[in-house]
Formats: structure tokens, C-alpha cells, sequence
């Protein structure tokens, strides 16, 4: 079950885009799905990269909150994405973040994003800057 913070209602991204956050498996990997539909194609019926992009950042967002001290919250600073094959309408994609560094004031995560036949959809890093709840 999902950190109460982190639950959602349809007023926001998370609940717009269809993301469903999945706790941490025991190796430390964050997993997430959205499903490919009206909310996140583009014109084509593929998958939109902005999309993607949301779901890749909102996945180490919540993989650093549940790194973070309570005192502290993660704050996106960079994303780098390659889009490297599509997802077409009706598809849902798995989005799996593994830490590449968690330190005390910066995370940095390695996203993978796959479709249902397990083929590399999009490979994207994300940078979080961990903040002081007091600036926040």
C-alpha cells in the first residue's frame, strides 16, 4: 500500500495521467503503471515522451520521499529522457526506478519504462534535490 501522502485524487497529475504507484520490492526498486489511453497519447495513438516523462519523475519522487528524513522532501532538478521504441493505445506501461545515489541532499534514479511484452519504451534519469521541509 501506498504512503498516505502520496495517495491521490483525479485533481492531480497522478490521478489525471492513471499512475499507480506500487510500494519498493525488496531489492530497493520503485515500480509504477499508467496505462496508454486518451490521457497519454499524442495524436498518433503512441504513448506521448511528456507522459512518460511525468510518470518517470512522479516514480523517483515517491522512491526519494521514502528515502527522505521526515524534516526533508524531494524536489525535481533534472530530467534526461531517451524515447527508444513506442507504446500503442491500449497498452499499459511499467515504469521501474533503481537508485544509481541516494545521498543526503541528492538522489539520482535510473528509469526504465517497458510495456506489456517487457520491450524497452523509454530509458530516462531523474535528479531530486532534498530539501528542508521549511522551504518547502
Amino acid at each position: 500500500m501506498v504512503s498516505m501522502h502520496w495517495r491521490h485524487n483525479d485533481d492531480t497529475l497522478i490521478g489525471s495521467l492513471g499512475i499507480s504507484l506500487v510500494e519498493e520490492s525488496v531489492d530497493g526498486v520503485f515500480m509504477a503503471t499508467m496505462p496508454v489511453d486518451n490521457r497519454t497519447c499524442q495524436n498518433y495513438g503512441i504513448l506521448s515522451g511528456g507522459a512518460t516523462i511525468a510518470l518517470a519523475e512522479t516514480l523517483a519522487g515517491y522512491a526519494s520521499y521514502k528515502n527522505c528524513p521526515p524534516s526533508h522532501v524531494p524536489c525535481g532538478i533534472q530530467v534526461t529522457a531517451n524515447h527508444v521504441n513506442m507504446a500503442r493505445f491500449g497498452a499499459l506501461v511499467t515504469a521501474k526506478a533503481r537508485p544509481v545515489k541516494v545521498g543526503r541532499t541528492m538522489h539520482v534514479w535510473d528509469v526504465e519504462v517497458f510495456d506489456e511484452e517487457n520491450l524497452l519504451i523509454s530509458k530516462i534519469s531523474v535528479t531530486n534535490m532534498i530539501i528542508e521541509k521549511k522551504f518547502y
